[in-house]
């Protein structure tokens, strides 16, 4: 008996693997609320109101005290695994922090046409987040739009 070796999925396979990231019940309501959003506001100004919805995510679900960054990662990643949205992966570099979130689904609720904006979700939560962890005056900033899978990529410097 033979067997043949799997191959990563197709793309119509990995768009709706994406697609299940966001329940069924809740994608026509956000796509509406989404298209309405965008047709209202410029793309700063929504980038900055789910950086605002981020900062009170984060505010409603604070972080356990942290004495390391691999502590720090555990905690943050508690919270995303808590509700279905992925995990963090920090990796200190020379002058910045990068942080890599996996899986969120932010782009699969709101749309791929979306995803310059909609990051400022996670954008404010880490944001947040960092400052609760003492992080003074150094700021999170998206450096990749988030791909069809909701893989984001932020770091922390000055």
């Amino acid at each position: 008996m033979s067997h043949s070796v799997a191959s990563f999925p197709g793309p119509e396979i990995a768009q709706h693997l994406a697609t299940q990231q966001c329940a069924a019940q809740w994608r026509g309501f956000l796509q509406a609320l989404t298209d309405e959003f965008a047709s209202s506001l410029p793309p700063e100004d929504l980038h900055a109101l789910m950086f605002r919805v981020g900062t009170r995510f984060a505010a409603a679900n604070p972080l356990e005290r942290s004495s390391t960054l691999e502590d720090l990662q555990r905690s943050m990643t508690a919270v995303w695994e808590r509700i279905d949205w992925g995990w963090v992966q920090l990796t200190q570099e020379a002058a910045r922090l990068h942080i890599q979130h996996s899986l969120s689904p932010v782009s699969a609720a709101f749309g791929m046409n979306h995803v310059q904006w909609s990051g400022g979700f996670l954008e404010g939560v880490y944001q947040s987040w960092f400052e609760q962890a003492g992080s003074g005056a150094l700021r999170v900033v998206q450096v990749a739009a988030s791909d069809a899978w909701g893989c984001v990529q932020f770091q922390l410097a000055r």
